[in-house]
């Protein structure tokens, strides 16, 4: 238990009161036991380490930022808050955050507010002291995990030593890698601070030593020393889901993560690394879910080591870019992607595509004629499957949109 963990306890315990710490943005540090009247502001707080938006702006309207004494936050019905006394927490002049204490009858006495008081205090010199420490942990863990990821594997390895000498890592263990892409929202100014809030959350929940965090300008990354218990993909979706809440008023989606396979030593943990990178490039070009693994990206794990964005339509495949000047609408060539897919099964392209086979038979007699193939053979259908493909990562090639291809198939 942590020193400010211990003092949240007392004082709560003294008081008979719901104590908080938060810090300057009212982030969540610490709370005591529930004692009393709870709302539903509190627990908010406790579920989400950070008071929810309309808190926020309640106490600031208060004069939360600039109060330099004790005051007393008013409660509000609207959105269940009772009232609470709020106690600045300084060290000299840095504000460090602010201890609450919930006091829905108005009753604490001068004596009580004054021992919270000296508490608030005492947390200020705890504040102080480990925000030195974990300054100086997070750049040198900062700088270990900029070295793991080097293209030099001398670097890697040395960085490895550091984290068991530091004690930083659990270095026995595999890892996997999560990327968390911030390009979106691009005009949110908050975006890396979201994700290094989500990324530490992320951390909170894994076992001492298993995980490491890095911010960089277009995205995060989470190492994860993993064992049979770990969940990649719940934990990406607790780093998205608390990226976007941390992006008020950015809307759903806005997260997008990418998921690295797993590698047996630490100092391999960039090649998880380029492919969590990857499937979140991926997954944004082909639109696919915001969550995605590596390891599930199937053909376009090969194609995205190419350098799709010099390849036409033409060096692909000669058909394909004559489809693509005769096919406004995008049908025949998804017509073709889908029997491909389907490995040239006509029973399920027609289900899938929802048209009858003698349609079916007509558009891939009208494929071959335009595009001058022949369907029959597997190096031409292994070529335009795979230039398809390379044209969705290109941006070439976009499938049509869904009303396109209605009026597509009254048509055919």
């Amino acid at each position: 238990m942590s020193d400010l963990q211990r003092l949240t306890d007392r004082v709560g315990e003294q008081l008979s009161r719901s104590v908080a710490i938060d810090d300057p943005q009212m982030r969540l540090q610490s709370y005591s036991p529930h004692y009393g009247a709870v709302d539903e502001q509190r627990l908010a707080s406790i579920l989400h380490r950070k008071a929810n938006p309309e808190a926020i702006e309640w106490a600031r309207r208060h004069g939360a930022q600039h109060a330099t004494g004790w005051f007393r936050l008013p409660g509000n019905p609207e959105f269940g808050m009772l009232s609470r006394v709020g106690i600045p927490i300084r060290f000299r002049d840095l504000h460090l955050g602010y201890l609450w204490l919930i006091d829905a009858e108005e009753s604490l006495t001068a004596e009580e507010i004054a021992v919270a008081e000296r508490a608030a205090d005492e947390a200020a010199n705890i504040l102080y002291r480990d925000g030195l420490l974990n300054n100086l942990q997070r750049a040198r863990e900062r700088e270990l995990l900029r070295d793991l990821l080097d293209d030099d594997p001398a670097v890697r390895a040395q960085a490895v030593s550091g984290l068991a000498e530091d004690a930083l890592m659990d270095i026995a263990r595999p890892v996997r890698v999560i990327v968390l892409d911030t390009e979106e929202p691009a005009d949110h100014d908050d975006r890396a601070n979201a994700a290094d809030l989500s990324l530490a959350h992320a951390r909170r929940q894994l076992p001492i030593r298993r995980g490491l965090h890095l911010v960089r300008p277009d995205h995060a990354i989470l190492v994860v020393a993993v064992d049979r218990d770990t969940r990649p993909v719940e934990l990406a979706g607790r780093i998205k889901a608390d990226y976007e809440r941390g992006l008020q008023g950015a809307g759903a989606d806005s997260g997008r993560v990418g998921i690295g396979m797993q590698v047996a030593h630490l100092a391999d943990a960039r090649l998880s690394y380029r492919q969590a990178q990857q499937a979140t490039r991926i997954g944004r070009v082909l639109g696919l879910d915001s969550i995605v693994e590596w390891s599930e990206l199937g053909i376009y794990r090969i194609l995205a080591e190419l350098p799709f964005q010099q390849i036409s339509l033409d060096l692909l495949h000669p058909a394909l870019g004559k489809l693509a000047e005769r096919d406004e609408p995008g049908q025949l060539l998804h017509t073709l992607e889908v029997f491909l897919d389907l490995a040239g099964d006509i029973k399920a392209t027609s289900e899938q595509l929802v048209i009858h086979r003698t349609t079916l038979y007509h558009r891939l007699a009208k494929i071959e004629e335009i595009g001058g193939v022949s369907l029959r053979k597997g190096t031409e259908r292994l070529a335009l499957h795979l230039g398809l493909k390379l044209g969705h990562l290109s941006g070439r090639y976009t499938k049509p949109h869904p009303a396109a291809g209605r009026q597509a198939r009254t048509s055919s």
